[in-house]
């Protein structure tokens, strides 16, 4: 019996903005890439965050700040929302998905609040970083602008 295995892992944006490469991110452990390589956005919508992927929300910060996805391919991805927003604890974050769930690609995770976030945060720069997975080859990452739930922000190669 013939099966194919899926080569590359398309990851939308999780939420519209500006594509920024990771080297840019305004923490060094993002910018360092202690967690995982991968690109930031610096948001410019209603503060809409989405699933990049399919996948089970495998860790869901009860700040509502981050979380992290782990794709059918295996393939895991954390979004975090904003810089240094942990202190906020959980103000201006409302979560609308749990660890645990399985959500689809573009399926709305976190709603946050743009102005509370600017005001409060050093930064809204979203990092979204590639945290894990046995199958992963390489990536290439967009540039410009790109919209939640519509744009591929990575495309991750299998092995």
């Amino acid at each position: 019996m013939f099966c194919r295995t899926r080569r590359h892992l398309d990851v939308l944006a999780p939420l519209s903005g500006r594509v920024i490469p990771i080297e840019e991110v305004p923490d060094p452990v993002f910018s360092g890439r202690m967690v995982g390589d991968g690109v930031a956005i610096e948001p410019d919508g209603d503060g809409l965050v989405v699933a990049p992927c399919d996948g089970e929300l495998v860790v869901f910060f009860s700040t509502g700040h981050a979380f992290g996805i782990r794709s059918p391919e295996g393939i895991e991805l954390l979004v975090h929302i904003g810089i240094e927003t942990v202190a906020l604890q959980g103000e201006g974050f409302t979560r609308l998905a749990s660890k645990g769930d399985q959500v689809k690609a573009g399926q709305a995770i976190v709603r946050f609040d743009p102005a509370l976030i600017a005001a409060k945060a050093p930064s809204a720069v979203t990092p979204v970083v590639i945290t894990g997975g046995d199958r992963l080859k390489s990536f290439a990452a967009a540039t410009g602008s790109v919209s939640a739930g519509r744009d591929v922000l990575l495309r991750i190669e299998l092995d």
